[in-house]
Order: structure tokens, then sequence, then C-alpha cells
């Protein structure tokens, strides 16, 4: 029997106890049974991710950046073999050197990422000229054409314009500068 009395009989049970239950947590901690608290569960497919830092970019990857620009909805794919700098990193480097844009697919064979700029494309920004819009001039972004994007309506009606420069407004009047299309919207004011 036990050379204790029963109160501290007691007290001795209750202390094995809380001993075994904190061995039992601990184990399932460490384990990755349980998370440990204040940190988040780890994801159900835990194994797929540990094989996803054995994936890596070879020399023969196929490399694909989208960029869709915001302003105009254009977008541009780029396509090429991955610089010698990547070759050997996983996805997570990958993430770090490219910090903005999203990976939409990686694997050995085909990393495929994009991005999303709030700007116009190269011939949106790099491209003015000056046509009719709801009969007012107006200012285009990009090349005369069905793609141009209108920037700005101006208050000056085509109407009073003379026969030729309606005609050419009707083409798109590509201007070189932001000089050059002040100096036309002031020239077409004055008519």
């Amino acid at each position: 029997m036990w050379p204790f009395p029963p109160k501290a009989r007691r007290r001795i049970l209750l202390a094995a106890a809380l001993l075994a239950t904190a061995a039992a947590l601990a184990a399932a901690y460490t384990s990755g049974v349980l998370p440990w608290p204040g940190k988040e569960s780890p994801a159900r497919d835990t194994e797929v991710a540990k094989q996803d830092t054995k994936i890596k970019i070879t020399a023969a990857t196929d490399f694909t950046q989208k960029i869709t620009y915001l302003k105009c909805g254009d977008e541009e794919t780029f396509r090429s073999k991955p610089a010698d700098n990547l070759v050997g990193l996983n996805a997570a480097q990958v993430q770090k050197i490219y910090s903005g844009w999203a990976i939409d697919k990686f694997d050995s064979k085909e990393v495929a990422m994009s991005l999303k700029v709030d700007s116009y494309c190269r011939e949106h920004a790099n491209n003015t000229f000056i046509g009719v819009k709801d009969g007012y001039v107006a200012v285009f972004a990009g090349r005369p054409g069905p793609r141009a994007i209108v920037r700005e309506i101006t208050k000056i009606p085509v109407q009073q314009l003379s026969a030729e420069d309606i005609a050419e407004l009707r083409q798109g009047m590509v201007v070189k500068s932001r000089e050059e299309l002040l100096r036309t919207l002031e020239g077409m004011q004055s008519q």
C-alpha cells in the first residue's frame, strides 16, 4: 500500500496526471500534430509544400512574364530562358527576387509570372495624337486607330475648324511633344 496519507496520495496522483498531460502535449507540439500556441497551423498538404522547395529552375525552364497595364488594359508577354543567376533557385527564392510579381506556375519545365502596373503600356505612354470625339477635338494616347485611348476631350467644337483641319483630325494628327500639342490646340482654339 501507499506509505503516504490519503491527502498526499491525491496530490501525487494529480501531479502525475498533470505531468503525463504536459508530456503528451509536448509530444503533440513537437511532432506537428498540434500547432504551437500563437502560430498558424500547418497546411494539410505540408508534404507538397516540402516537395516544392525541391523544384528548381534549370537552364531549360521556359520563363514567361506577363505585364498587364491597368490604365490601357494592354498586356505584354515575354518568353525566354532564365538568366544564369536564376538557375538552381526554388519558388521562394524567385519570389524574393521578383517581389511584386505573382508566380502563377512554378515547375522545372515552366515558370509563369504576372505583374499588374498602374500605368500605360509603351505604345500608349509614348504616342499622342489629336483627333475627334463626340464632335469635339480630343487628345488620344497611342497611335491613330481602334486601340487609341481618349485622354482628354477639349471644348473646341470640330464644326468651327476648316475642312482641311477636320480631315486631318479624322485621320489622327500625331504630335511629338507636349509643346507641339499645346501649340496645335491653341491654334485650333483661335479659329
